[in-house]
């Protein structure tokens, strides 16, 4: 009996001691796979801080050469500022206290001029780079004759060139379209950068544009070749960068922000396209760029390796025909009655929608253009009436609203056609062609020589622009104050429609981007393009106040 008992605690003792052995044995291997853990954990724990330091030391550096480089810039800056503003109160305070002869005068007065023009391109770079920087930067889709572009810039870079005793060639080395889908202004923001590089760096030789189009990819091809100091292959990625130049003692010996190059890259992109460099210290450089367009049609055909031939004057056409014009604007009125009348059209006015569909109901006419925006009833809520009332005269809209979906929606509501302002008389001549008769009786007198430009100059077209623009300057001051929006659309289309016309191409597209702004509901910045806007205004009317 006692022997059982004892063989029972032996095996029960035996049991636990087993128990306890494993237990200790699981804790042992739990323990150790711990600790492999924890030297693992370790090992990563010192890598990825390893990593993070050389991370943020990475970061601290590029931050330090960011700032270096901003505070550069904004040295950069600054000079370049204060050195046409030093010409511009200079000269002014001269011609206000010693009044100079009329010679010295004109001299005087053509570097102020041309310390302002250059004080308001480094102002339009400033602007462009904020709105890359905050992706406002948008493109508008416009057809205009590429041919025409060209010729413009050769006639510019011709002189330039002359100046610094350079040659000038422009050089179509392919058939290009007579008319490209895309935007004119952009197109020509990056050909002026590239050949205004090419001319300061060049001191000897020659300058050149060469010009192709791919038409399977709707590809134009641009390349500017200069016979200048070229860049080293070390900096050629730097020049592409904000606020950078290829080396500090350019800012010395030719001046610049460092941001023609960024701004070019970001247009060229934003058009689809691509940018490249290939230059030779001692020799020279060559910027080759593509841009895409949205469509093409008609060519124009050179000789290669010629530069382009003069292209003449839209030849005004012989037609008869009664037009209805409907626009609120006296200056538009005056300018655009000018250039129907030439064709030998007979307008009758209308100040706004209620007043063309008066007339529309009670004369009949051969066409209509339609200004968009105006009192009382606008461009569209006529149209609308048009088509309710059976009004079925061909109607153009007639504006500066002329967005790819504007134009849609202007379609959609049955308007036969848009036409842009300011207007483009070979568009304009082609409407014409379409809807009114051929006169060929019709004898060309002299006055149907004067040009619309001609017209723009006269004192009593001048003065009637001018009002106009001292009455949108008073609205768009009290709108500003009210931040009535609606009122800056109105003001800010009234001024793109007609500045162009009278030689204000920088209000045309000030008013623009504040028009563009103001549709976005991108208020904040619309009412600093409309502040911007205004003080161009008042540097408009003050120069004209004499």
């Amino acid at each position: 009996m006692n022997e059982d008992r004892l063989k029972k605690r032996y095996q029960r003792e035996r049991d636990a001691r087993k128990a306890a052995e494993t237990v200790l044995e699981q804790k042992s291997i739990e323990l150790f796979e711990r600790n492999q853990e924890l030297e693992s954990f370790k090992a990563n724990l010192e890598q990825e801080v390893l990593a993070r330091t050389k991370e943020a030391e990475k970061a601290k550096t590029e931050a330090y050469a960011a700032n270096q480089a901003k505070s550069q810039f904004l040295a950069n800056m600054s000079h370049e500022i204060r050195t046409p503003l030093t010409a511009i109160i200079g000269f002014a305070e001269v011609l206000l206290q010693h009044k100079p002869s009329p010679e010295e005068s004109d001299k005087h007065l053509t570097t102020i001029i041309r310390s302002s023009r250059h004080l308001t391109a480094l102002l339009g770079e400033i602007l462009d780079l904020s709105k890359i920087e905050n992706q406002k930067l948008d493109l508008e889709l416009l057809r205009f004759n590429l041919p025409s572009l060209l010729q413009d810039i050769e006639q510019i870079y011709q002189l330039n060139c002359q100046q610094k005793q350079l040659e000038f060639i422009l050089v179509l080395e392919s058939v290009i379209p007579e008319w490209i889908v895309t935007d004119s202004t952009r197109v020509k923001q990056v050909i002026h950068n590239l050949l205004n590089n090419a001319i300061k760096f060049t001191e000897t030789g020659k300058v050149e544009l060469h010009i192709s189009f791919e038409p399977e990819t709707k590809t134009l091809k641009i390349d500017v070749i200069d016979t200048g100091q070229g860049i080293a292959q070390d900096k050629q990625a730097l020049i592409f960068e904000s606020f950078r130049q290829a080396d500090t003692s350019i800012t010395r010996n030719f001046g610049g922000t460092g941001l023609g190059l960024f701004i070019t890259k970001s247009l060229v992109e934003l058009m689809h396209g691509s940018i490249d460099v290939d230059s030779t210290l001692g020799v020279g450089s060559k910027f080759s760029v593509t841009i895409t367009c949205k469509s093409f049609e008609g060519e124009y055909n050179a000789f290669k390796h010629k530069t382009i031939v003069d292209i003449k004057p839209e030849r005004i056409p012989s037609l008869t025909g009664n037009i209805l014009l409907v626009e609120d604007t006296e200056v538009n009125q005056q300018l655009i009655t000018f250039n129907l009348e030439q064709a030998g059209a007979h307008v009758d006015l209308a100040e706004n929608g209620q007043q063309g569909l008066e007339k529309a109901l009670a004369n009949s006419y051969d066409l209509i253009l339609m200004d968009i925006q105006m009192p009382v009833m606008d461009g569209k809520e006529a149209m609308k009436a048009f088509k309710q009332l059976n009004i079925t005269t061909p109607t153009y809209a007639l504006t500066a609203n002329i967005m790819p979906s504007d134009v849609h929606e202007y379609t959609e509501i049955g308007f036969t056609g848009t036409l842009g302002k300011p207007l483009e008389l070979t568009n304009l001549y082609q409407v014409l062609k379409q809807h009114l008769q051929i006169n060929n009786t019709a004898s060309k007198n002299t006055d149907q020589t004067k040009s619309a430009e001609t017209l723009a100059q006269d004192t009593k077209i001048r003065t009637l622009f001018y009002n106009e623009l001292t009455k949108q300057n008073l609205a768009i001051t009290e709108s500003i104050q009210s931040l009535n929006y609606t009122k800056l659309i109105q003001s800010t289309h009234i001024i793109k429609g007609s500045a162009t016309s009278f030689g204000y191409e920088e209000l045309t597209l000030l008013a623009e981007e504040s028009l563009l702004l103001l549709r976005k509901q991108n208020y904040e910045q619309a009412i600093k393009s409309c502040i911007d806007l205004n003080q161009k205004i008042m540097g408009v009317l003050n120069g004209n106040s004499d």
